[in-house]
This record gives C-alpha cells, sequence and structure tokens, in this order.
C-alpha cells in the first residue's frame, strides 16, 4: 500500500469573506477547518495543517493534527502548499485539501486513495463531481514524481500550473454530488 500525506493549508487571509477567519467559522460541532481535518483523519491519512492567519486559533481548532506555521501566508496558497509538503514525510504522494471545503466527503478521499494505488507516480488524481461535470474538483492527490513542483510553489494560483502542465498524466475520478468552498458568509 502507497503512503500519502494530506496537507491542508489553512494559513489564508479570508478577505473576500469579509473579516472574520472563515476557517473558525462554527460548522456543525466543529469548525470549517475541524470538519476537513476529521474527514480526512477518518479516512485514514496522517494530516499536516498549514497555518498562517489566527495560527494559534487555527492549531486550537484541529488537535490534534500537526500544524505548520507558514511565515511567507500573505504571499498565497501556493507558499503554503510548499510549507505543508516540505514539513510533511515523504510519501507516495501528496493530497492537498483546502481548509474552506467542510463538504469533503471520506468517500471521495478514499476513492482518490484507491485510484491512486494502481497509477504511476507521476500522476496527478482528481474527482469530478456530477453536479460539476466540466471541472476538476477538490481534493487533488499529487504522486511524489510532483514533490519537488509542489515545493517551489509561490504565489496565489495553488497548484494550477502543475495540474495544468499533467496532460496525460491527470486521472479523473468521477463522483457523485459536489463540493462547494465557502468564500462567503452567504
Amino acid at each position: 500500500m502507497r503512503t500519502c500525506s494530506a496537507i491542508v493549508p489553512a494559513a489564508g487571509l479570508s478577505s473576500r469573506y469579509g473579516g472574520p477567519n472563515k476557517l473558525l467559522q462554527e460548522w456543525g460541532d466543529c469548525t470549517v477547518v475541524g470538519t476537513v481535518v476529521r474527514a480526512l483523519l477518518a479516512s485514514g491519512l496522517p494530516v499536516y495543517v498549514v497555518t498562517g492567519r489566527d495560527a494559534d486559533l487555527v492549531t486550537v481548532a484541529v488537535e490534534p493534527v500537526a500544524t505548520v506555521l507558514n511565515p511567507e501566508y500573505k504571499q498565497g496558497l501556493g507558499t503554503s502548499i510548499a510549507a505543508g509538503v516540505a514539513n510533511a514525510p515523504k510519501s507516495d504522494g501528496y493530497l492537498i485539501a483546502l481548509g474552506d471545503m467542510p463538504g469533503l466527503r471520506v468517500d471521495v478521499v478514499r476513492s482518490l486513495l484507491e485510484a491512486f494505488e494502481t497509477v504511476p507516480l507521476n500522476s496527478i488524481v482528481v474527482p469530478v463531481y456530477a453536479d460539476e461535470p466540466k471541472r476538476i474538483g477538490h481534493p487533488v492527490l499529487f504522486g511524489s514524481a510532483y514533490r519537488n513542483d509542489l515545493l517551489a510553489l509561490t504565489g496565489d494560483s495553488g497548484a494550477r500550473s502543475i495540474i495544468d502542465s499533467a496532460g496525460g498524466r491527470l486521472v479523473h475520478i468521477f463522483v457523485g454530488g459536489s463540493l462547494p468552498d465557502l468564500d462567503e458568509p452567504e
């Protein structure tokens, strides 16, 4: 069985949310980011949460998982992904799960992991949700061949450039429903 680390960028400014840190908002009996972490832990993955804004509060919200502070978090998502990968143990794969997607489902994560077992390590496994069939969804699982590319990320576009250049190494897994992110209070 291949090893995989889950990286949760949870360092952002929540600027589109309009003030409060959206990751710390209540979601059911937890917080938004805590709900994401629960789903990943239920999938059997080791989880590494990258903090920035409100680092102490985010750390408490995701206990007992490991956290790493990204001192460059204001520069964007790419720096948080890079910090998470740098602080996770070398693995066969890195699953990037955004901290503002509390609807993350265990069955989707497990489907990605199952597909990852059968593809080369230079593959990227992505979900395509039935409600948004023309769009790549989250989370995204990168094979270890992309470790250096992930470590080199900067700016706010995340890993989009890596995904866009994958070509035939991009493996689509079709799943039901959708996975909206939480950008605005509504």
